[in-house]
């Protein structure tokens, strides 16, 4: 068994099924602006992870209180996650703030990214 599939397997028994949320290509409105396009919703699992220099990061202004660290398996995973990208767990929806793919020799083994609840 590769690391990805460890990975994916550890997310897979730790973790819980969230929601990628894509906003699609926007439609002109006829006035010069841009109306969004539909969301799609991507399947996923998830675990989340704690900081463990939270309070230094708090201040120092890279992390805001609340911010969530969630491991995203890469098995199954239609997307690559990216910053405009928004995640549904649980009923909540947080904005992306960071992603980034833990990749040794080139491999995606999973992706981290930093999520927070801005209503």
């Amino acid at each position: 068994m590769g690391m990805m599939e460890t990975a994916s397997r550890l997310i897979a028994k730790h973790g819980r099924a969230i929601e990628i949320l894509r906003e699609g290509p926007g439609v002109p409105d006829g006035y010069g602006g841009f109306e969004p396009g539909p969301i799609t919703t991507y399947a996923a699992v998830a675990m989340s992870a704690t900081y463990a220099i939270e309070l230094q990061l708090i201040a120092g202004g890279l992390l805001g209180v609340g911010d969530q660290r969630i491991l995203i398996a890469v098995e199954g995973l239609a997307i690559t996650p990216t910053t405009e990208d928004r995640v549904r767990m649980e009923g909540t929806e947080f904005r992306t703030i960071r992603v980034s793919p833990l990749a040794p020799a080139g491999e995606v083994i999973f992706w981290e990214m930093q999520v927070r609840d801005d209503y």
